[in-house]
C-alpha cells in the first residue's frame, strides 16, 4: 500500500467542491456533502420498504379470495396495487441504492465530493417531496384509475417529480465516475461497485427519460386532450413496464456491484481478467433497456394491431432481452466462482458474504424465469394462438418475477451493501446476529412471496387477477370452477406470507441501524475491518465531514492488494506517465 497522498483538490474542479459543513442538526437541511446526502436516501428508502411492502400485503390478501374484495374493494385495489408498484421501485430500490453510490462512489474513485454537490441534495430533497405528494394523490382517491380527477394530475405530476429527482443523482454518480477519478486510476481499474453504478446511471437516462416522455403526453392527454388514450384508464398500461423485466434487470446491477466486492474481498484475489467483469455488468444493464417497447409487443391479445409483431420473427426481442441478461449474470457469477476457486480459500460466512451470495444466485434466477415465460408466451401466440388461456405475461407470473428481483435480489444486496459499508458509513458495525436473521427473513419471505404467484399464474386461469390491466380484477371472478379457485387462492396466501416474512426482515434490518447506529450499540469500526480491496478502505471510518485534506493517491482500484497498484496477477501496473485516463 502506497503512503502517498495528494490534494483534496485534485480531480474535483468546480463540480467536486463541497462548501463549509454545518456540524449541527441543521446542516442536514443544507448540505452539499456526499456523505450525508447518501445517508438521507439509504434511511428514507428503508421506510418505504415498509411502506411498499404492507401495501402489497393488503393487495395479495385481497387476492386471496375468488368471491371478492375482502380488503379494499374494487376501487382501492387498483390504486393500493399502483402505489405498491411505486413505493418498492421509485421509492426503495432505486434509492436505496442510489444513496449508496452518492456516499461509496466518491471515496472509491479518490474524489472529494459527487460531482454537483448541490445538485446532489437536491435530488434527494426532490425525491422526498415528489414521494409525499404522490402519496398524497393516492389518498385523494388520484393514481391510475382513481376518480378524482386532480388526484390522477397530481399523481403525474409527483411521479414525473420523482423520475427527475432520481435522474439527477443518476447523473451526479454518472459524472463522479467518469471525470473525478484519481490521476492513474483508469476506468478497467475502478472498483466494480463503482462500475456497476455508472452502468445503472446510463441506462436511467436513457430508460426513465422514454417515460417522463411518456409521463408529459399522459398528463397533457388527461388534463386538456379528449382522452384519445384512455383517460385515467389507459395511465397503466403505458407506464407500467417500469416495474417489471427486463426494466428491473437495470435496477439491480448495483447489486452485481456489490457481489462482486464481497466476494473479491473475501477471495482476497482480483478477477483474471477485468474487462470480462465490467463487460458482463453492462450486459445485464444493456439487456434490460428496450423494456418501454412492452406495450407495443406484448399487447398482441388486447390490441390487434400488435398481433403481428408477437406471431413474426419480432417476437424473439423479449426473448433475447430475457437471454442476454441472463448470460450477463450466469458469467459474472461464473468469472467470480473461479476468482474464489482460485484463492484456494473459502470466504468467511458473515452476513454480507452470505447475503451477497444470495441475491447475485436470484438475479440469475430470476433471469432464467423471465426467459421461460417470454418463450412459453411467444410459443405460445405465434404457433396455436392464447386457446382460451391468459398469456404468463398478463398473470400474476410477473408478480412472482417481481419478488425475486425488488424483495428477494434488492434487499439482500442491500443487507449485503449495508453490512459491508456500514463501518464506512457510520462507524459502526452492524449486528451479526440480527443481520443473519434478516438474511433468512428476507430471503425465504421472497422465496415464498415469489413462488404463490409464479404457480397461480402458471397453473390457474387467474380468476382474481389479470396484471395487463388490474381494473379488471373483479371481472375474472367466477370464470373458473370451485377447484381452480381455491388452488389460486391457496397460492395468493402463500405469497401473501411471504410478503409479512419479508415485511418482517425489513423491520428487523431497520432495527438493527436503529440499535447499532442511532443508539451507538455497535461494534466502533476501524479503517479496514473486513480487509477489504478498495480505495474506501484507506480512509477513517467514517471519513469526516466535508472534503478530505488530503486523498490517497491511486493507480488503481484495488490498492489494498498490492503493494503501489500490483493487480491481482502480482504484475505491476505499467501506465505512460505522460497519458491521460480516460
Amino acid at each position: 500500500m502506497t503512503d502517498a497522498t495528494t490534494e483534496a483538490t485534485h480531480s474535483g474542479g468546480s463540480a467536486g467542491t463541497t462548501p463549509a459543513e454545518d456540524p449541527t442538526a441543521f446542516g442536514w437541511l443544507n448540505t452539499a456533502d456526499h456523505k450525508r446526502i447518501g445517508r438521507l436516501f439509504i434511511a428514507c428508502s428503508l421506510l418505504f420498504a415498509l411502506a411498499g411492502a404492507v401495501a402489497d400485503l393488503l393487495v395479495r390478501f385481497d387476492l386471496a379470495s375468488s368471491d371478492g374484495h375482502t380488503v379494499l374493494g374494487a376501487d382501492s385495489f387498483v390504486q393500493v396495487f399502483t402505489f405498491t408498484r411505486d413505493a418498492l421501485v421509485f421509492g426503495m430500490l432505486i434509492p436505496l441504492f442510489l444513496g449508496i453510490a452518492i456516499y461509496v462512489v466518491p471515496l472509491q474513485v479518490g474524489a472529494p465530493n459527487v460531482a454537483f454537490g448541490r445538485a446532489a441534495a437536491l435530488s434527494f430533497w426532490g425525491w422526498l417531496v415528489s414521494a409525499g405528494v404522490l402519496v398524497g394523490a393516492y389518498i385523494a382517491n388520484g393514481g391510475p384509475g382513481g376518480g378524482f380527477s386532480d388526484g390522477v394530475d397530481l399523481h403525474l405530476l409527483a411521479l414525473a417529480g420523482l423520475v427527475i429527482s432520481l435522474l439527477t443523482g443518476a447523473i451526479c454518480v454518472a459524472v463522479t465516475t467518469l471525470t473525478m477519478r484519481a490521476p492513474g486510476m483508469y476506468m478497467d481499474r475502478t472498483p466494480p461497485f463503482a462500475w456497476s453504478a455508472l452502468v445503472t446511471a446510463s441506462m436511467l437516462v436513457v430508460s426513465l427519460g422514454v417515460v417522463l416522455g411518456q409521463i408529459v403526453v399522459l398528463y397533457i392527454e388527461h388534463r386538456y386532450g379528449p382522452r384519445f388514450l384512455g383517460g385515467n384508464y389507459g395511465i397503466w398500461p403505458r407506464i407500467d413496464w417500469m416495474y417489471r423485466t427486463p426494466q428491473l434487470f437495470i435496477y439491480v446491477v448495483p447489486v452485481l456491484g456489490v457481489v462482486a466486492e464481497i466476494m473479491l474481498a473475501a477471495a482476497r484475489r482480483w478477477v483474471f481478467e477485468p474487462i470480462a467483469l465490467y463487460f458482463t455488468m453492462g450486459l445485464v444493464g444493456l439487456f434490460g433497456f428496450g423494456a418501454w417497447a412492452n406495450f407495443g409487443i406484448t399487447m398482441d391479445d388486447i390490441s390487434p394491431e400488435g398481433s403481428d409483431i408477437v406471431d413474426g420473427l419480432e417476437g424473439i426481442v423479449l426473448v433475447g432481452l430475457y437471454a442476454g441478461a441472463l448470460a450477463g449474470v450466469s458469467g459474472l457469477l461464473a468469472l467470480l466462482g473461479f476468482t474464489v476457486w482460485q484463492s484456494r480459500r473459502w470466504p468467511r460466512p458473515t452476513t454480507a458474504v452470505l447475503a451477497a451470495f444470495a441475491a447475485g444466485t436470484l438475479v440469475a434466477a430470476a433471469a432464467l424465469i423471465g426467459l421461460i415465460g417470454a418463450g412459453v408466451d411467444w410459443l405460445q401466440i405465434a404457433g396455436r394462438g392464447v386457446d382460451g388461456n391468459t398469456p404468463l405475461r398478463f398473470s400474476t407470473w410477473v408478480t412472482g418475477q417481481q419478488s425475486l428481483l425488488i424483495y428477494g435480489a434488492g434487499l439482500l444486496g442491500a443487507l449485503a451493501a449495508l453490512h459491508w459499508w456500514a463501518p464506512k458509513i457510520w462507524g459502526r458495525r452492524l449486528s451479526e446476529l440480527a443481520g443473519l436473521g434478516s438474511l433468512l427473513a428476507i430471503g425465504g419471505g421472497a422465496l415464498l412471496a415469489w413462488l404463490g404467484p409464479t404457480l397461480s399464474g402458471a397453473f390457474t386461469e387467474q380468476p382474481q387477477f389479470v396484471y395487463g390491466e388490474p381494473l379488471l380484477t373483479s371481472r375474472y371472478i367466477g370464470q373458473v370452477d370451485d377447484t381452480g379457485a381455491s388452488v389460486a387462492e391457496g397460492l395468493s396466501i402463500l405469497g401473501a406470507v411471504g410478503v409479512v416474512i419479508v415485511l418482517a426482515g425489513v423491520a428487523l434490518v431497520v432495527l438493527n441501524l436503529v440499535v447499532c447506529v442511532v443508539m451507538s450499540k455497535g461494534a466502533e469500526a476501524e479503517a479496514d475491518p473486513w480487509g477489504g480491496l478498495t480505495p474506501e478502505w484507506l480512509l477513517p471510518s467514517p471519513p469526516p465531514l466535508g472534503p478530505a485534506e488530503a486523498l490517497p493517491e491511486l493507480t488503481s482500484g484495488t490498492p489494498l492488494l498490492g503493494e503501489n497498484g500490483l493487480n491481482g496477477n502480482g504484475a505491476a501496473v505499467e501506465r505512460d506517465a505522460q497519458e491521460v485516463p480516460a
